[in-house]
């Protein structure tokens, strides 16, 4: 079963328990996909095209995007990983996430 939250730190280290919403994470992906060049959400909004889960203090983010054509697609998609991984572990201090990006097509202008 899915939380709806991602533990950061569980109460037995002493200083209390801290967990994240799912929803701060996609907030994140959404925000750091709008402001690349290259990438773009399927449908647009990122409302379909996004999804975060969570189960036992993993996270897991689902993309489903369109890459600019005439860009390399991996080049980009592995830029577009780094980049998120960077933008969640700074914001939220959490490194346990899993990101796949499933690229759907082009976008040709």
């Amino acid at each position: 079963m899915a939380n709806e939250y991602v533990l950061i730190q569980p109460q037995s280290e002493g200083l209390g328990q801290i967990a994240v919403s799912i929803n701060v994470i996609n907030h994140i992906a959404a925000i750091t996909v709008n402001e690349s060049k290259y990438v773009f959400f399927e449908d647009g909004t990122g409302k379909k095209s996004l999804s975060v889960t969570s189960e036992n203090g993993h996270a897991k983010v689902d993309l489903k995007v369109r890459v600019q054509y005439g860009r390399d697609v991996e080049r980009v998609c592995r830029g577009l990983q780094d980049e998120l991984h960077r933008s969640i572990a700074t914001m939220v201090d959490f490194d346990d996430v899993d990101i796949n990006i499933s690229v759907v097509g082009f976008k040709f202008n």
